[in-house]
């Protein structure tokens, strides 16, 4: 802990944080507390005139669905991208341009060897049958078969290998255990 006492337990919970990294040159008061920077349905940076903000940096809470703005994941940064591109290929008319809406697709993470939790509209499940389905997806994401070929051997010889990574979670052995 903080104090420098240490709790026993069989449970360890982790928990990280994102903070948005502005760009210098914003407004002061676009800048929040947390570092995001606000911008209006559209991704415009309040307070300016042609400057932009998606993804983890971008603070909307234009979205009636998102009022305290969006989850910063890379699903919100990858579709922001898309509607800000579409947006600025229609031309300067920005009457004509629509605002974003976030269309939440689930999450998915692995937790440990086979092991993998996903969450979405269609399918909620853990273990085995949610790690095989993460590989899918993530492989279908890729682009390009040679792209999709050599990740997925090198995810083979990792798994074979043992070789973790710093991605996994790998359950402790309880075999070794000392005595409480």
């Amino acid at each position: 802990t903080h104090t420098g006492k240490s709790i026993r337990t069989a449970t360890l919970v982790w928990a990280a944080g994102v903070v948005g990294v502005p760009v210098r040159g914003f407004p002061a008061e676009a800048v929040q507390k947390n570092g995001r920077v606000s911008v209006d349905a559209f991704n415009l940076v309040k307070g300016m005139d042609n400057e932009y903000a998606i993804g983890d940096v971008s603070y909307m809470t234009a979205d009636p669905d998102y009022p305290k703005g969006h989850q910063q994941v890379a699903q919100v940064a990858v579709q922001q991208a898309v509607q800000l591109g579409k947006n600025l290929s229609s031309g300067e008319k920005r009457s004509l341009w629509e605002p974003f809406r976030y269309n939440d697709k689930g999450s998915m993470a692995t937790v440990g060897m086979r092991l993998a939790v996903v969450e979405s509209k269609f399918i909620n499940s853990q273990g085995l049958f949610a790690w095989f389905l993460w590989i899918f997806v993530h492989l279908i994401a890729l682009v390009g078969f040679r792209n999709r070929v050599v990740v997925f051997f090198n995810w083979l010889t990792s798994y074979f290998s043992y070789d973790h990574g710093l991605r996994l979670i790998i359950r402790p052995s309880w075999r070794n255990k000392p005595n409480a």
